[in-house]
């Protein structure tokens, strides 16, 4: 017979297992533009399951500061919720049985702009407690958005910075939405302004200080400190999601971020940024750093070639909609990487489009470390 002391262990093991685990250590800054993002690689989702919990915490943004969960393959949103959403504090995406194929095979993008990225964790959904706070009576949204519920200051009682407001729903149409409103008829932020619902509810999880402040002005009472309305649902009650586990501090098998390097005179990129043999590595230069930029200028990429790839290759695109080879060919020109730097020389039309729209690099097999500009003397 196995001893006390084994049980005791598994039992041990399987709460440490059930703890919030960090998968990412930054830093990781997310810059203005929309030009950067870091890939969580698949391996953290290989026993993830629907209704499991990403979380992001972050410093450094500022109020114009927007996150998004990106499918790594297009750069698509992984759900349409998770396109872009206004940031002022730790910031969660809930896994979905819809989400899984993508997170097991790719993983998922963090992007956005103008914040930075600490850590990344991945919580179990059972350490989320919902609370009951509105029960009704329940209310068919209209076709016209013109039916909306009342709910009162009270039942925000405890609600922080961090929390879900979790809307159960009933009768939900393809195309449904929400929209949360203030006591002033006002949206709580541009990003709770038509949420999508599906078929069991939609999270609005409160990850900046300004919608919180909007609820709590008005007072824990009978006031009414927020209105839902929306379009094709019927919402049967709402509850507030809370993370009551703990954080398991073992960090040997997270991914760790790339090194950040202070930019030298010249420099538009120096760092550790992968291009996988998935192709779905790529990194935007706005059309900024080009403006001064003549014919006699040459772009000068450095890599690294990954050791497990074979017919590592790169191209240079228009930073624009269906990312145009830069000097105008029909079909994008690929360079094959020797472990030699890439020199890009401009011509008319590679020039005129980085100076308007910038640039994209994008290719696979290798681990980009440093792009400058020689300019002409």
């Amino acid at each position: 017979m196995r001893s006390t002391a084994f049980f005791v262990f598994v039992l041990l093991a399987l709460a440490a297992q059930a703890d919030e685990r960090t998968i990412l250590l930054g830093p990781k800054t997310i810059g203005p533009g929309w030009k950067d993002q870091i890939v969580l690689e698949p391996r953290h989702f290989a026993e993830a399951k629907p209704g499991d919990v990403l979380t992001v915490y972050n410093d450094e943004a500022k109020r114009t500061a927007q996150g998004a969960f990106q499918d790594p393959a297009n750069w698509q949103a992984i759900a349409p919720e998770y396109a872009y959403f206004g940031i002022g504090g730790p910031f969660r995406m809930v896994v979905s049985e819809a989400m899984l194929p993508t997170l097991r095979e790719r993983g998922v993008a963090i992007g956005g702009h103008d914040y930075r990225i600490l850590r990344a964790t991945l919580t179990p959904g059972e350490e989320f407690v919902e609370r009951t706070v509105w029960r009704g009576p329940a209310l068919t949204m209209k076709d016209d958005w013109s039916a909306s519920a009342e709910v009162q200051g009270r039942c925000f009682k405890g609600l922080q910075l961090g929390d879900g407001l979790r809307f159960h729903v009933s009768r939900a149409k393809e195309g449904a939405a929400l929209k949360l409103m203030d006591m002033t008829w006002n949206a709580l932020a541009p990003s709770a302004d038509g949420i999508p619902v599906a078929a069991d509810g939609a999270t609005y999880y409160v990850n900046d200080q300004e919608p919180l402040l909007k609820l709590q002005l008005a007072g824990t009472g009978a006031n009414v400190a927020m209105r839902v309305g929306g379009t094709g649902f019927r919402l049967e009650r709402i509850g507030i999601v809370s993370f009551v586990g703990q954080r398991n501090e073992d960090l040997a098998h997270a991914q760790r971020a790339p090194r950040e390097y202070v930019l030298e005179p010249g420099e538009l990129f120096h760092g550790e940024k992968l291009f996988p043999t998935d192709w779905s590595g790529n990194l935007r230069l706005t059309a900024e750093p080009f403006q001064e930029s003549t014919l006699n200028d040459v772009v000068v990429v450095s890599y690294e070639l990954l050791p497990e790839a074979e017919g590592a290759t790169l191209s240079f695109r228009e930073n624009k909609g269906k990312w145009r080879d830069l000097a105008g060919a029909d079909e994008p020109v690929w360079q094959a990487l020797d472990g030699n730097d890439v020199v890009l020389a401009f011509d008319d039309v590679s020039l005129d489009r980085a100076k308007t729209n910038g640039l994209v690099i994008t290719g696979q097999g290798f681990k980009l470390t440093r792009i400058h500009i020689i300019k002409a003397e």
